[in-house]
């Protein structure tokens, strides 16, 4: 048995859950207006409310934290239980619920050979046989794609409408910006995503765990190599957990030239509270925002 857990002057849930941040709006009227939509990403480490108004100004940013699961039904009850508290509850009170999942299960298959029917054999040729899941698919707006993948079957009952897989959206909007050679890679506890574009084509998306900022150079510098690029012609964009001159960051910047960090999307404008978090950390948030 767990002791509520205090966040400010709120008491979030009986279960472990912790309020890593909380960017407030500006003023009142921003979080009152009719059209306020709450945008929920569901990791395997917490979940992100992204409160935006009907001026699609991003007015309110929380972060909620439990310990990284992989267990899908451990996973799924922590979700459920943190939906159904009072805390979560009145974070949400008068928005519009949109539900995304922040996950590594997911894979795209090309419309052409895409069929409903059969979306269960091409996530499971992957990522194997797994109990207690929901087989989704979504499809990609700037490409001839179908992006497959799986939430545990609790988030089918706490989302009011269908679940869409943030890691879709946010590869979904790099192939509308990405004009030239770039690697997006975007750093999470214990995993890191990497996408590559050449001429806003997506040429590989994979996910990797890694236990040291070493690996993650690896990583990159071999899937570079597999499609016959050379480190020095490539950009490669940071977003998630990193920041200038940590370990990822100098591991990364020991051979890689073109190094920067992610922008926020420039269709939404943001609350003033917001410059206190830089603007790479909450891609996919932002991205199922947009979508």
């Amino acid at each position: 048995n767990h002791q509520p857990v205090e966040t400010g002057n709120k008491v979030l849930s009986s279960l472990p859950f912790k309020e890593k941040i909380h960017l407030k709006a500006d003023n009142e009227h921003e979080t009152a207006q009719d059209g306020l939509f709450s945008f929920v990403c569901i990791s395997r480490s917490g979940m992100q409310i992204l409160k935006r108004n009907a001026g699609f100004k991003a007015v309110e940013l929380i972060d909620l934290r439990f310990p990284f699961t992989t267990d899908d039904a451990l996973w799924g009850g922590r979700i459920s239980d943190l939906v159904e508290s009072a805390g979560f509850q009145e974070h949400v009170a008068g928005t519009e619920l949109r539900f995304a999942v922040i996950d590594t299960k997911a894979t795209i298959v090309p419309s052409s050979i895409f069929a409903a029917n059969r979306k269960n054999e091409h996530f499971r040729f992957l990522f194997g046989e797994s109990d207690g899941v929901a087989i989704l698919d979504q499809p990609l707006s700037n490409s001839d794609a179908v992006g497959v993948f799986s939430v545990p079957t609790q988030f089918t009952e706490v989302a009011s409408n269908s679940m869409r897989s943030a890691y879709l959206d946010w590869l979904d909007t790099l192939s509308t910006s990405t004009s030239k050679l770039k690697a997006h890679l975007i750093v999470r506890e214990k995993q890191f995503g990497l996408a590559v574009f050449k001429d806003g084509a997506l040429l590989v998306s994979n996910w990797f765990e890694y236990g040291k900022a070493e690996d993650i150079l690896y990583y990159l510098m071999a899937t570079l190599e597999s499609v016959r690029i050379l480190h020095s012609e490539v950009e490669v964009v940071l977003s998630g957990e990193v920041d200038k001159g940590d370990e990822v960051h100098n591991a990364i910047g020991r051979f890689i030239s073109k190094l920067s960090f992610a922008k926020r999307p420039k269709n939404l404008t943001y609350s003033y509270s917001f410059k206190d978090v830089p603007e790479h950390r909450y891609p996919f948030l932002f991205s199922a925002a947009c979508a």
